[in-house]
């Protein structure tokens, strides 16, 4: 008698429907894996970009100015930094130091300082945040990066008038007030 190689019917569709199971379980794991990966180099992008501004404006002894940008050349003056943003000499005839382009389609980055929305942070050479419209005025610049998750998964980054620059551990939350929800256009 001589005996057949294979697989039988039945163990085909076990086989099947364990790979579907398996299927249906990593697949919403990963795509949760991939939204919190994106959203944390955004995040880092944004975080390296003020951090090489502030080292900038120490290193030329000359202010450098991190602004929202449309085309990746000029500042749109805009608190919608989701279409981007660049890095460039405060002088009359700006050097652009750093370009970074769009965020993900349907993620938003929004600007505040002191309630009103803000187009750019600027450091001047001691590493010092410019104060805001010349008021004399020194407070904190808040970040929100928001994607399609809602406020419960965003991110908050601040830059405090001394020039640090942190962002929240727990995505939802402030960095200054952990039981403050963040709040997403």
């Amino acid at each position: 008698m001589t005996r057949q190689l294979g697989v039988t019917l039945l163990e085909l569709l076990v086989a099947i429907a364990v790979a579907a199971i398996l299927i249906g379980i990593a697949v919403p794991a990963l795509t949760l894996f991939v939204q919190n990966s994106r959203e944390n180099t955004e995040a880092d992008s944004l975080i390296t970009s003020l951090e090489y501004a502030r080292s900038e404006a120490v290193k030329r002894d000359a202010d450098v100015t991190v602004c929202a940008s449309t085309d990746g050349s000029t500042c749109s003056q805009s608190s919608n930094w989701a279409t981007g943003w660049v890095v460039e000499t405060a002088t009359s005839t700006p050097t652009v130091l750093q370009v970074m382009p769009q965020l993900t389609e349907g993620n938003t980055l929004t600007a505040s300082f002191n309630g009103d929305g803000v187009g750019n942070v600027t450091f001047q050479p001691d590493g010092f945040v410019q104060a805001a419209a010349g008021s004399g005025v020194y407070l904190t610049t808040y970040f929100t990066l928001c994607d399609s998750r809602g406020a419960k998964y965003a991110r908050d980054i601040e830059v405090s008038a001394t020039g640090a620059v942190q962002a929240s551990s727990t995505p939802g939350q402030t960095l200054g007030n952990p039981s403050q929800a963040l709040v997403c256009p």
